[in-house]
């Protein structure tokens, strides 16, 4: 019993040694050197991945916690595409929208324009053929500008040549012109205005 104590007391005391002799003062050189090295502008802890790189076992363990983090990174910029993407999709689709009305507008002002030459030529046709009694193109155009709704109706006459948009909202009813007018851009709209107020003012 007494040999069995002695022997644990020699190997805790060994034990003690070890600790105190070599674990300890290595710990603190080891420290010391980590701070030296950081003051003296060395990043100690990429020096110790790079030479963990050359070290077979430790060189995978490395390069999976940068493939993980490689990973990360590529999962959040593909996440960051996709919805920048998705904005460009919304953005093409709005374009198309509005590009879509501009050519319905245009159609529009195209047909109005072909029905008024057309009116204008059956229009003098008659006046070579019979007595100044035919109709006045510009007056049915004027109607058909009456029936349609201000909204629809501004943004044709707004485009169309200005001495005929005058000539046509002249022949307009004066409550429907001024919804007309009204529908429009303030500038376009007092443009107009001037030219069809001009000849009276005169």
């Amino acid at each position: 019993m007494a040999k069995k104590m002695k022997h644990d007391q020699e190997k805790s005391g060994k034990l003690q040694w070890f600790f105190f002799v070599i674990v300890v003062p290595a710990l603190f050189a080891l420290t010391l050197t980590v701070v030296v090295l950081t003051i003296m502008g060395t990043n100690v802890f990429e020096k110790a991945e790079s030479y963990a790189n050359q070290i077979p076992g430790l060189s995978a363990i490395v390069s999976t916690s940068d493939e993980s983090q490689n990973g990360r990174q590529t999962h959040q910029l593909e996440a960051a595409i996709a919805d920048q993407n998705e904005k460009i999709d919304q953005l093409q689709q709005q374009v198309e929208d509005k590009q879509l009305t501009i050519d319905e507008l245009n159609q529009q002002i195209e047909q109005l324009e072909t029905d008024l030459e057309a009116a204008l030529a059956t229009s003098a046709e008659q006046k070579t053929e019979e007595p100044p009694a035919a109709s006045n193109p510009m007056k049915e155009m004027a109607v058909s500008f009456e029936e349609m709704d201000e909204e629809e109706a501004a943004p044709i006459i707004e485009n169309m040549d200005q001495d005929l948009a005058v000539q046509i909202l002249a022949e307009v009813a004066s409550s429907q012109r001024g919804a007309i007018l009204g529908a429009m851009t303030p500038e376009a709209a007092a443009e107009i205005a001037g030219l069809i107020a001009g000849p009276a003012a005169s």
